[in-house]
């Protein structure tokens, strides 16, 4: 099987970091890793076809010299190139890939966020990855949204860090990082950097840089602050670097008589709410003016939540809609270990674990960069249900794979000389094959 030569030459964000032996042996990975039922390194070599011995192909993980954050910056250029703006939304947050094995690297004990309910925690043995991703608007469905992950760190708890030896490092300082890393990278390009609570809380917002607008959550009783008078020359003793006590957004939410908005978020829901908002400074962060947007849900049972964004001059529905931008990640998170098995591949060795998961984030990238940019037609639907009105990431992977096997059909053999009853077959075996995860 070969890869359909508009999605291979997508492919060379990779070759910029890899030397031409390396790179390869990874397009033989990327067409396994396509077609493949499983994604260990083993049936990506058998589904692609190639005859060189396995061990070639897991030294392009485990030994091979090249670098995963170099690939996902030559994606970030590709982005800018093709969909330009003026203002890029970043979303970030962290996921946990099931693993077995005590001998794996980085594996440990985390929090399985969709298995846990409130104070019900459950605990699994895996790896956490803390991902950064760019937020995209469809051109071919406006109003949809999609986050192609470039950069991933992986969290190693504080147990995992002493047993392997490394220097540990919180969720918050690895997010941090990755925004300081693209930030030198985009230049003067406007970053808007979208998080849940975990990520933008009023601590971590005062180590997130000035020059990167916030949109994030915090909790119902945050403590806010009006600004620090103006200092009165000669008095003596230290300037003041806080106001006066405002109220909490709990406090907010009490008054009587509030405004009421009805909002369309995340696609199709719609909510009804009411909603307090205020300018006002956080306590942690007494230097940075932030707006802030209390709701409270009519319906629905979510209850209180309170939403900020540093952009200080936006309305209500502006942070609210900024912050639904946050959702396509999660549906990243599980696209990509439903339809590309992120994880599968049974890495044990740190350079083997720290670019496998990464790759194939950077794989989804590329799939839906191409569906939105380089196919001429949108994907046909492979499954289609009650408001479905744009591809999935499974119908672009159809797509991609029907394309790649029509373009092997016409590279080695012809149809012609195929007898009618056997050229059935082969339409059967494609389908089956485009719906093949």
């Amino acid at each position: 099987m070969e890869l359909v030569t508009s999605f291979s030459r997508l492919l060379q964000v990779f070759a910029y970091s890899m030397r031409q032996r390396t790179f390869a042996a990874w397009q033989s990975l990327a067409v396994g890793w396509l077609f493949a039922s499983r994604r260990t390194v083993l049936d990506m070599v058998r589904s692609s076809g190639c005859q060189r011995h396995h061990a070639a192909f897991h030294r392009v993980f485990t030994t091979a010299r090249w670098s995963i954050d170099r690939v996902g910056l030559a994606v970030l250029d590709l982005i800018l190139r093709w969909a330009p703006q003026e203002t890029l939304f970043l979303a970030g947050d962290d996921t946990l890939l099931a693993r077995r094995g005590p001998k794996v690297f980085g594996a440990g004990m985390h929090r399985d966020p969709l298995l846990s309910r409130g104070s019900h925690t459950i605990l699994r043995w895996g790896h956490c990855w803390v991902v950064l991703g760019v937020v995209i608007e469809s051109p071919r469905t406006p109003g949809r949204f999609w986050a192609l992950p470039i950069l991933a760190r992986l969290y190693l708890n504080k147990s995992s860090a002493t047993l392997w030896r490394r220097t540990y490092r919180s969720k918050t300082e690895l997010m941090i990082e990755m925004l300081e890393q693209l930030q030198r990278h985009a230049g003067q390009q406007k970053l808007h950097f979208l998080g849940d609570s975990t990520f933008t809380a009023p601590a971590v917002l005062a180590r997130i840089p000035r020059s990167i607008t916030v949109t994030g959550r915090v909790r119902t009783d945050a403590r806010l602050h009006s600004p620090p008078p103006a200092r009165v020359p000669g008095k003596p003793g230290r300037p003041r670097i806080r106001g006066a006590s405002l109220p909490s957004p709990d406090e907010m939410l009490d008054a009587p008589r509030l405004q009421r908005l009805t909002l369309k978020l995340y696609h199709q829901s719609t909510y009804r709410m009411r909603v307090a908002e205020v300018t006002a400074r956080f306590f942690r962060t007494p230097d940075r003016d932030v707006r802030v947007i209390a709701v409270e849900h009519q319906c629905g049972g979510r209850g209180r939540e309170v939403f900020y964004s540093t952009a200080s001059d936006a309305s209500a529905e502006q942070v609210l809609g900024w912050f639904a931008r946050r959702w396509p990640i999660e549906v990243t998170f599980h696209d990509v270990k439903q339809h590309l098995g992120v994880d599968q591949p049974q890495s044990r060795k740190p350079k083997a674990v720290e670019r496998t998961a990464p790759t194939g984030l950077l794989l989804h990238s590329l799939v839906v960069l191409w569906h939105e940019f380089v196919r001429e037609q949108p994907a046909p639907p492979l499954r289609s249900w009650t408001g479905k009105r744009a591809a999935s990431l499974a119908d672009m992977l159809g797509a991609l794979r029907q394309d790649c096997l029509e373009q092997t059909k016409q590279t080695h053999f012809s149809t012609r000389r195929i007898p009618h009853d056997v050229q059935k077959i082969l339409e059967s075996l494609e389908r089956l094959l485009a719906l093949a995860a």
